[in-house]
C-alpha cells in the first residue's frame, strides 16, 4: 500500500502498511504558555494534518454565547456589540477535553433550563460616563464576581480553573496604562452615555464558530532536503554566487570566508524553488535541488494571549488526547473493543506536583 503526499503535483511515498505499523514520534523543541514548537516524525501528511485540524477546530474552550443588552447609549448597534463580546478570549483551563474528563459540558448536553455551573459562566458590564470626555470601555470593565454571577460558579472552583476574560491585569502597570495598552476595546462613550449588559459564556469548539478558537495559529512545514553540488557551485564566479545567494527570499544560503556557497538556514526554506530557477539560468540545472522530507513535520503553535483561552502546551496535549479518544471510538464501532483508558489529562510530573500540593494543603 502507499499514501499520497502532495509535492509538485503528487509524490508517492511507499511504506509497507500491510506488514508493519508506523510509529510516530514527537520531539519537543520549545514549550512555553505562548509558543510550542515540536517535530513530528515517522508518519505521513494524513496524521500531521489531522493533528493540526484537531488543534485548531476540536479543542474545547469557552466563549460568550448569549448577550442580553439592557441599556446601550453608544453609537454601536446591539448586534455589533454582541459580536464583539463573543470574540473576547476567556481563560478556561480544566473545562474537560473529552467526555470522560467531566468538567464543563456543552449547553445542548446539559439538563438545566437556562444555565448552571456545569455549562455556563456569567459576566456583567455596567458602565456610565459621567465625565466630559470620551471614555473607553475595555474588557477590564467586565465583572464576573458579583452576587448574580456567583450562582454560575461551582463550589470546587480553583484559581487555576477560574474563568476570566484574557489578558489579565498586568502587575507592572497602573490601571490606566494597562487599560490603554492591553485592554480590548468594547466601545467608546461620550458624557452621560451608558452601556449595560449580561453575558453568558458556554463551552464549544471552533468547528461551530471561530470564537471558540483555542490558538492564534497552528501550522506545520516539511523538513527541507537541499542538495548542493559542490563542484558546480564552486565553478561560479563571485558575482554569480552573490546572485544565487540573493535569489532566495529567506536567505537560506550564504557565502563563507573561503568564498564558497553554504546552506546556512535550512529550516527557513519555503520551497519556492527560486534557487533552482537561478541555477538553470546559469546553465547548471543540477547544481541545486530542493525536496521535501515527507516523514518529518515541523509544528508551530501560537497562543491567542499569554493568559488564554488555554495554554498552548495544554492545547497540544488536549489535541493528542482527542485524537486518541476518537481512535478508541473507531475501534469500538469497528471491532467491538471496549476501551476504558485514555491518555491522561496531565503529565505524570504535573500530577505528582498537584498531589503533593493538595497533601500540604
Amino acid at each position: 500500500m502507499a499514501s499520497l503526499s502532495y509535492y509538485a503535483g503528487g509524490y508517492w511515498m511507499d511504506f509497507p502498511y500491510d506488514s508493519q505499523p508506523r510509529k510516530p514520534k514527537i520531539k519537543v523543541l520549545l514549550a512555553t504558555p505562548n509558543l510550542v514548537k515540536f517535530d513530528l516524525t515517522d508518519t505521513d501528511i494524513s496524521v500531521a494534518n489531522a493533528l493540526r485540524r484537531l488543534i485548531i477546530a476540536e479543542v474545547p474552550t469557552l466563549a460568550i454565547e448569549i448577550v442580553n443588552i439592557e441599556d446601550n447609549d453608544t453609537v454601536i448597534f446591539d448586534e455589533f456589540l454582541a459580536h464583539r463580546m463573543g470574540l473576547l478570549p476567556l481563560s478556561c483551563h480544566g473545562i474537560g477535553d473529552i467526555p470522560p474528563d467531566g468538567g464543563m459540558v456543552e449547553y445542548k448536553d446539559c439538563t438545566c433550563f437556562d444555565g448552571c455551573p456545569n455549562c455556563t459562566r456569567e459576566f456583567r458590564l455596567d458602565v456610565t460616563n459621567t465625565q466630559d470626555k470620551v471614555m473607553t470601555v475595555t474588557h477590564f470593565d467586565m465583572i464576573d464576581d458579583d452576587s448574580s454571577c456567583k450562582k454560575f460558579i461551582p463550589p470546587d472552583e480553583t484559581p487555576y480553573n477560574r474563568v476570566r476574560i484574557a489578558p489579565f491585569r498586568s502587575s507592572t502597570l497602573d490601571e490606566e496604562t494597562d487599560s490603554r495598552e492591553n485592554g480590548i476595546i468594547i466601545a467608546k462613550m461620550k458624557k452621560n452615555q451608558r452601556l449595560k449588559m449580561v453575558c453568558h459564556a458556554r463551552k464549544g469548539i471552533s468547528k461551530y464558530h471561530a470564537k471558540w478558537m483555542p490558538v492564534a495559529t497552528a501550522l506545520y512545514q516539511y523538513e527541507p532536503i537541499i542538495k548542493l553540488d559542490r563542484d558546480l557551485a564552486d565553478s561560479l564566479d563571485t558575482d554569480d554566487k552573490v546572485l544565487f545567494v540573493s535569489s532566495c527570499p529567506r536567505k537560506v544560503f550564504g557565502i563563507d570566508d573561503e568564498n564558497k556557497v553554504q546552506i546556512e538556514r535550512l529550516n527557513d526554506c519555503i520551497f519556492c524553488d527560486e534557487c533552482v530557477t537561478m541555477a538553470k539560468v546559469f546553465g547548471k540545472k543540477d547544481m541545486c535541488s530542493v525536496k521535501m522530507d515527507t516523514n518529518m513535520f515541523h509544528f508551530t503553535v501560537e497562543a491567542v494571549t499569554p493568559d488564554g483561552p488555554r495554554s498552548v502546551i495544554d492545547v497540544v496535549r488536549a489535541a493528542i488526547r482527542i485524537f486518541d479518544y476518537k481512535m478508541s471510538l473507531f475501534l469500538q464501532d469497528a471491532y467491538g473493543d471496549s476501551i476504558t483508558e485514555w491518555l491522561p489529562r496531565e503529565s505524570r510530573a504535573r500530577a505528582a506536583q498537584s498531589t503533593e500540593s493538595d497533601t500540604r494543603t
